[in-house]
């Protein structure tokens, strides 16, 4: 019987500190790879963020997904494996868009996505002649792609379930590597697959991890009507454009949707303009919050800073909308120019990058600016973001977000999910911020 590992990586450590821990969200990814596999192999399936890696020779093949963030700890776990003679196929986001990079550390890359290209893969393994490269269609009908969440079992996950009901956006965000990845492509899955999957849930809290749940909003709305008798409480990202249809958050709110991840990213209109997110109109923003209060749909905000068009009061101005509008959490970042986006493209030719691979650089950490940005210092940049998100996780700023009662304190188990959510979000500040990338475990 073929023996088949797959790994997820952690980002790395701080000095001092493991980075295994508990509650980290499943790897749909590497769930759905499993569910593709044929049974005649033995899988076994290793979570880096949450336990320790056991470097085993006696596997046939390894499979690792790679992000940015996580590409240096993933090269170095497929470094071990390979001085083991254990043949290595890297994949995800990071290998996509950096595939000669990832190639260098790996016997074969899968650039796009793997659906196409993973049962040639295995068989090509059997056969001792893996590619050093399988190029997949990004445009693939998204049919038979239920996960096999059986690897998850024994692993200590948040008890949300993530679920894909549509893969790719139709915007392209100059900071967004999505568009790079999927090329503008926007395709959803067929309604009765994502049910019959639903169905098969322990859970009770879904996240859809759609890039865009309303990306088309005639399509999303249908969905949120099939899935109203089920009764999960659910959550999931979307952009601001659709949330000016009153009819639409009210299906929305129906089918179980608790809370929203919106991308306001700026308060300006000019910097709208330049990362190419004009759909945002400023002056809609607060309408669309109230709408999604009166349904009783939280919102976590994200606002981008590093735009040239930053001051000083930029920052006093998102913090004082975040408070004002009560929003139920929110996250203040700072630019981060991933590879294959065109802001990455832009720093570049401008000569502003810091270290040109930020993601493999011994010199970075989580959290530091890898550019330097127009108008402003970068540890200026750095510092500014942090003091925001010390500011709104305060504890008088919990307390007083916590008093919106329409929405953030509508009922005991919304008040629950608040301080859960929120407290969550504030041990991340400390624990996650100057993370060496890669570091592995003393």
């Amino acid at each position: 019987m073929p023996r088949l590992t797959l790994i997820y990586p952690a980002i790395g450590r701080k000095a001092g500190r493991p980075f295994v821990r508990s509650w980290q969200l499943q790897p749909l990814a590497l769930a759905r790879l499993a569910a593709m596999t044929p049974p005649e192999w033995q899988i076994t399936f290793m979570d880096d963020r949450v336990e320790i890696l056991e470097y085993s020779p006696d596997t046939d093949l390894v499979g690792i997904s790679i992000e940015s963030y996580s590409a240096k700890r993933g090269y170095e776990i497929a470094a071990r494996f390979r001085a083991e003679g254990v043949p290595v196929v890297l994949g995800g986001y990071h290998a996509t868009l950096c595939p000669d990079e990832a190639g260098a550390h790996a016997d074969a890359v899968c650039v796009g996505e793997a659906e196409g290209v993973w049962p040639e893969i295995l068989e090509d393994s059997l056969q001792g002649r893996l590619k050093d490269r399988y190029d997949s269609d990004s445009r693939q009908a998204l049919r038979g792609i239920e996960p096999d969440r059986r690897i998850f079992k024994g692993k200590s996950y948040l008890p949300v379930a993530l679920v894909e009901t549509s893969r790719g956006c139709p915007f392209h965000c100059d900071f967004c590597s999505i568009a790079s990845v999927f090329r503008g492509s926007f395709r959803r899955r067929p309604v009765g697959e994502i049910v019959g999957e639903l169905e098969s849930l322990k859970e009770k809290y879904v996240f859809f991890v759609d890039d865009n749940i309303v990306g088309d909003p005639e399509a999303a709305g249908e969905f949120f009507d099939a899935i109203t008798p089920l009764g999960f409480r659910w959550l999931s990202q979307a952009s601001l454009h659709a949330l000016r249809d009153d009819e639409l958050i009210r299906r929305m709110a129906r089918s179980g949707c608790i809370g929203l991840l919106v991308g306001f990213e700026s308060l300006d209109p000019e910097n709208l303009a330049v990362m190419g997110k004009q759909i945002n109109q400023v002056e809609l923003y607060r309408d669309a919050l109230q709408a999604l209060r009166r349904a009783g749909i939280f919102v976590y905000g994200t606002f981008i800073f590093g735009y040239p068009h930053d001051t000083a009061e930029s920052f006093e101005h998102s913090l004082r909308f975040a408070h004002e509008e009560k929003l139920f959490v929110a996250a203040f970042n700072h630019l981060v120019p991933f590879p294959g986006t065109p802001l990455f493209k832009r720093l570049n030719r401008e000569g502003r990058m810091k270290y040109r691979q930020w993601w493999l650089h011994d010199d970075y950490r989580f959290g530091q600016l890898p550019f330097e940005p127009e108008g402003m210092d970068s540890i200026e940049l750095e510092e500014c973001c942090r003091r925001l998100r010390r500011e709104f996780y305060s504890w008088p700023s919990m307390l007083r977000r916590a008093l919106e009662f329409r929405c953030n304190s509508r009922s005991p188990r919304r008040i629950r999910e608040y301080w859960m959510l929120n407290l969550l979000l504030r041990r991340e500040l400390s624990e996650k911020f100057g993370i060496e990338l890669g570091k592995n475990l003393s």
